[in-house]
């Protein structure tokens, strides 16, 4: 076995191992990146309720009057 052999096996030996230790902690700027998907989801999800919310009264308002 040659030794650039040997070596290319013992990196991805290391690489190997690497990939299976603990998750590597996140920094705040990374998690608060992270959670704007869900952010603006649940801003959107609040926003379409409270529409609908007013359009139902609206209806409710319009049957009254007739």
């Amino acid at each position: 076995m040659s030794i650039s052999r040997r070596i290319r096996l013992v990196l991805a030996l290391a690489f190997a191992l690497a990939g299976c230790g603990d998750k590597v902690p996140e920094s705040a700027a990374a998690r608060k990146v992270g959670e704007q998907p869900k952010q603006v989801i649940d801003k959107v999800s609040g926003d379409v309720g409270k529409a609908m919310q007013q359009a139902a009264e609206r209806q409710q308002n319009a049957e009254k009057k007739e």
